[in-house]
């Protein structure tokens, strides 16, 4: 008999709430329940003593136990603690403000609680904005006791007999641990929220963790596939080198070695993939030093060149990297094709820069040679430095020897 009333009583303070999904609105709930279930029972308990004592005070007890009672009927059929919040809140302001001012005989220690449980109500079950204009609501109350009130209830309060003075007790007991069960609420609440984000922490770090392990190994792979390119480039570029050998016609060995070039131009670009940290992107100012360097010395134009090169550390995928490389071998190329006929040395001057305003690369090329024989307005070289152009959705200009492009950049 007595474990059916207990398992009974458990029931009436833990009900069913498997409707509700969210942590937080379940908490409010239980605790919203809980709450009308300790007011009724100890409101009815002060209505019962004050009927014989004071009648207005027994009236406002009576009342509060009717509000709890609505409160838990709407909470057993909605399952939603916000409006039962709004009713503790609203109601619970209007009776202490209203008892605080009007019932002047006696002691006006609990109502002072309930104006800060009521506060807590607002903070707890609403929120931040409606706990401050409650908050400000219950001081300009305060504030017209202080100045209209306080010294009338100083007159008028009346000596407390052991019954009032239990009342009071009470009274304050419950105030006490209305405002504790709010507070403690409050913790759980945080404990909860810090418990789950340590946990999402948690799970993160590990899901990171698996990322930085997924793309280092996507990045070695990356790189060797980058490898693996750049020696079959190689490979090619031997055996055309044979072949060139075998070859008796001077005009077919030249195109052999411009062909070998453009080969060489995109091996080395797989080389700096292999060699870059981050794969996805290279520093076009230290591939362009060794592409031009290594045109210049395989060239078979047997003329001293110096490359000025004057560029900040711009990056380029390979979408950018691969039609600028073989831009670069066309332009040097010409270069050392047609401008230093007769000659012994020159000078080829790069300027690399990016325009953030227009988010693309500018680059400007020329030569300090003479460029004695006409050039072929549409020569393959130059069709194929137009075609590069477009391939990289840029732009170019040309004054003689001297280009400049604007090559947009991704964002």
């Amino acid at each position: 008999m007595e474990i059916c009333v207990l398992l009974q009583l458990m029931s009436l303070l833990t009900p069913n709430t498997n409707s509700i999904s969210s942590f937080e609105e379940k908490g409010r709930f239980l605790m919203a329940w809980r709450l009308c279930i300790l007011f009724f029972l100890v409101f009815t308990a002060l209505a019962f003593v004050f009927r014989e004592i004071l009648l207005e005070t027994a009236i406002v007890y009576a009342a509060v136990d009717a509000i709890a009672l609505g409160i838990m009927y709407f909470l057993y059929k909605t399952k939603k603690s916000r409006f039962a919040f709004w009713i503790y809140t609203v109601a619970g302001s209007i009776i202490a403000q209203f008892t605080l001012n009007t019932i002047l005989d006696s002691a006006h220690f609990g109502d002072l609680l309930w104006i800060i449980s009521t506060i807590l109500f607002a903070f707890v079950g609403l929120g931040r904005v409606p706990g401050m204009i409650f908050t400000a609501l219950h001081a300009i109350g305060l504030g017209y006791y202080v100045a209209f009130n306080l010294n009338p209830h100083f007159f008028e309060v009346r000596i407390h007999n052991t019954g009032d003075k239990l009342a009071l007790y009470l009274e304050i007991l419950l105030a006490f641990t209305t405002i504790a069960y709010l507070l403690n609420q409050y913790v759980v609440f945080q404990q909860y929220a810090k418990k789950q984000l340590q946990e999402l922490n948690t799970s993160l770090e590990e899901q990171n963790q698996e990322v930085l392990l997924k793309n280092k190994e996507n990045i070695t792979l990356v790189k060797e596939v980058h490898h693996r390119v750049k020696n079959n480039l190689q490979i090619i570029i031997s055996l055309l080198r044979m072949q060139r050998s075998e070859i008796e016609s001077e005009e077919a060995q030249k195109q052999f070695s411009v062909a070998i070039n453009r080969i060489l131009t995109m091996s080395m670009i797989h080389q700096k993939l292999y060699q870059e940290k981050e794969p996805s992107k290279i520093n076009i100012r230290d591939y362009l030093q060794d592409l031009t360097a290594e045109l210049v010395s395989l060239s078979e134009e047997r003329i001293s060149v110096r490359v000025n090169l004057e560029a900040n550390n711009e990056f380029a995928d390979l979408k950018t990297i691969v039609p600028l490389g073989l831009l670069i071998n066309e332009l040097v190329a010409n270069s050392m094709k047609h401008a230093y006929q007769g000659a012994s040395e020159g000078a080829i001057n790069m300027q690399l820069s990016s325009d953030a305003q227009k988010g693309c690369l500018l680059l400007n090329y020329w030569d300090d040679g003479k460029w004695l024989e006409p050039k072929k307005e549409n020569g393959f070289g130059l069709e194929l430095i137009d075609i590069l152009t477009e391939q990289m959705e840029g732009t170019f200009t040309r004054e003689g020897s001297r280009y400049s492009f604007e090559i947009p950049l991704e964002q």
